[in-house]
């Protein structure tokens, strides 16, 4: 797919009837084919997401959905605020929606009053370990095979 650039990006809840939608972000990443591909295991994520009220969706002029972001706000060790899952749909990205999704997370956090927040990526994703560590994520510890066999994972975090 050839890159489209978009200027006009509002970002919002997303509801649970945008939940096909949202999951169509995430396909055509090594991210999906790591971790979603042949499963329910995406939807299943999105859809407790989207029912809670943690989804925020990156929407283009159009209407299109081309990034989205979970989060929970006790998600790490039952206390901390949490990027869960964050992607960008193939064709928009390198163009700092996934940047810009990260910004919203953190005014969110801070918001809700906390001091710091954190997120995990795989070992294989280090694009996205650059993007996070440029937004001021400090890598704290590497976790081997943490979700899936094979599958090294970087918790970073972040202080507000």
């Amino acid at each position: 797919m050839s890159l489209k650039y978009e200027r006009n990006v509002r970002f919002v809840q997303a509801t649970p009837d945008m939940r096909d939608e949202c999951a169509k972000v995430f396909e055509n990443s090594t991210l999906y084919d790591r971790y979603f591909k042949g499963t329910e295991f995406l939807k299943e994520m999105l859809y407790e997401s989207l029912d809670a009220g943690r989804v925020i969706a990156a929407r283009i002029g159009s209407g299109e959905i081309v990034g989205v972001m979970v989060y929970e706000l006790k998600g790490m060790f039952g206390e901390f605020p949490y990027l869960a899952l964050l992607g960008v749909k193939d064709g928009y990205r390198k163009q700092a929606i996934g940047s810009r999704l990260i910004d919203v997370f953190q005014k969110i956090c801070e918001q809700t009053g906390f001091d710091k927040c954190f997120i995990c990526v795989s070992h294989f994703n280090p694009r996205a370990k650059a993007l996070y560590q440029r937004k001021g994520f400090k890598p704290v510890v590497l976790i081997p095979d943490l979700i899936r066999e094979g599958i090294d994972e970087w918790v970073l975090m972040k202080r507000l």
